[in-house]
């Protein structure tokens, strides 16, 4: 579902919101995965709302390392 009208001022929002989760990721000796960072970029170029892209992030890792439980979820 892309989100319309996107201005630049959203855009630019949520590449900084990328390059922060990425950076706390890296921080604790992680990297997200080729196929994460496709979503990211989806999610910062306005195609994907944050509920799609976490739940696009939660379906990636489940198929890669099984499913999580989180307990305040």
């Amino acid at each position: 579902m892309a989100i319309k009208p996107f201005t630049d001022d959203e855009r630019t929002e949520r590449q900084a919101r990328v390059v922060r989760a990425v950076a706390s990721v890296r921080l604790e000796g992680l990297e997200p995965t080729v196929a994460a960072r496709a979503v990211f970029d989806r999610y910062a170029a306005g195609d994907l709302t944050s509920q799609e892209m976490i739940a696009q992030i939660r379906a990636l890792n489940a198929r890669e390392f099984g499913p999580v439980h989180v307990p305040w979820d």
